[in-house]
């Protein structure tokens, strides 16, 4: 939604469609606003063509970003722009929080308490608390560490979760095989791009929900310092850079998995 809108132009450069912050978070819409960026994307880089001057920022901004501000899509993104805050505090306030912003047309709304992965992440220990006893946790962190595997497939199977078995019968599509464990095949000599900032917090970090999180599993286990990390199993979601367990150290909004420009697997408005 509105909320998580990225830089809309640049040189060269414009975001549409739902990756550029048009979704519409009270109704849940979408399609029809993603659409629609695209059509006043393509009438601003029109109008700029007519009048033969160049795709620079201050001239997208004027000829798309100025016309999406006044569009519907806006102005129904402001409605809904703190739709969904009460869902930081629970389901029942994210639900009374909807329905004030529906009534209001936006003007009353739920307040969020939204704080960073680091402080409201629990621990492993402290998650798997009354099922399995710490000293299990460690010693199952260990045998996953040494085997690489994940823990988190390790504690569902210990917790009594069924496995789920895969036959090959099911055809999918390309975004759900790399969600699978495929692979796509990335040009040569990029470097990676995504980054472990800080070795020394991933070698003390008792979570890694980077890797627990990744659903391309293109982070992996790799001893105890930084996941290995695989770009030609990445699909850019961003769940890593926004969810890792641990602060940067100079700006604790921040996490230490940073996204950098590069290539492999499917783009998205993260990289």
């Amino acid at each position: 939604g509105r909320r998580g809108e990225p830089h809309l132009a640049g040189d060269g450069f414009v975001r549409i469609g739902e990756g550029s912050g048009s979704t519409n978070v009270l109704t849940g819409s979408g399609v029809d606003e993603a659409w629609t960026t695209g059509v006043l994307a393509a009438q601003g880089a029109l109008e700029l063509l007519r009048a033969g001057q160049p795709f620079t920022k201050k001239n997208l901004d004027r000829a798309y970003v100025a016309r999406r501000r006044v569009s519907w899509v806006d102005a129904d993104g402001r409605v809904a722009e703190k739709a969904r805050d009460g869902f930081t505090r629970g389901v029942v306030s994210g639900l009374v929080g909807m329905a004030l912003a529906g009534m209001t047309r936006g003007l009353v709304a739920m307040p969020g308490r939204s704080l960073p992965p680091a402080k409201r992440v629990p621990t492993v220990e402290e998650y798997y608390a009354g099922r399995i006893a710490p000293e299990e946790i460690a010693r199952i962190r260990q045998d996953c560490a040494a085997r690489g595997l994940s823990l988190h497939g390790a504690l569902m199977d210990r917790c009594g979760w069924p496995a789920i078995p895969y036959d090959g019968q099911l055809l999918v599509t390309h975004q759900d095989a790399l969600l699978m464990g495929g692979k796509v095949q990335a040009p040569p000599g990029y470097a990676d791009h995504v980054v472990f900032l800080y070795p020394h917090l991933c070698e003390t970090c008792g979570t890694k929900i980077c890797i627990e999180a990744c659903s391309g599993q293109a982070i992996a286990p790799a001893g105890p310092g930084v996941p290995a990390f695989d770009r030609e199993k990445c699909v850019h979601c961003g769940a890593c850079l926004w969810n890792c367990a641990a602060s940067h150290p100079e700006d604790p909004e921040r996490t230490t998995v940073e996204f950098r420009g590069g290539t492999g697997g499917l783009h998205s408005a993260e990289n």
